[in-house]
C-alpha cells in the first residue's frame, strides 16, 4: 500500500539491470535521459548483483510523463538487460494494506 503512487517515478526510481562492464557508458546515457543515478549496493556495502551476477542501477527520472517513450529508449541502450518499467505485463494488481486486500484492475 505504501508502494503506490499517482504516477510513476513520483516515488520511486526505476530499477535497471545493467551488464556490469558496460555500466559507465549506461551511466552517461540515463544522465543524458534525465535520471539521478544511485548503483544499489546490498547490505555489506557492495555492488547488488542480479542472480546473472548483473548489477542494478537504480535511475529516478522523477515523474514520468511517456512511460512507452522510456522503455523504448532504455531497451534501445547497449548494456541495459532490463528495466522495473514492465509495460503491458499485468492488468491486475493486488494490493495490501492495513484495511485488507484491495483489487486493482487496469482500464
Amino acid at each position: 500500500e505504501s508502494k503506490l503512487s499517482p504516477q510513476l517515478g513520483t516515488k520511486w526510481p526505476v530499477p535497471i539491470e545493467v551488464v556490469e562492464f558496460g555500466y559507465k557508458p549506461v551511466v552517461n546515457y540515463l544522465e543524458s535521459l534525465g535520471a539521478k543515478i544511485t548503483l544499489r549496493m546490498d547490505e555489506k556495502g557492495n555492488l547488488f548483483r542480479t542472480d546473472e551476477g548483473n548489477i542494478i542501477i537504480d535511475s529516478n527520472f522523477g515523474p514520468i510523463r511517456n512511460l512507452e517513450k522510456l522503455a523504448h529508449d532504455l531497451n534501445k541502450q547497449p548494456g541495459i538487460v532490463e528495466n522495473g518499467l514492465f509495460l503491458g505485463l499485468a492488468s491486475e494488481v493486488i494490493v495490501a494494506g492495513v484495511n485488507g486486500l484491495k483489487h486493482l484492475k487496469r482500464k
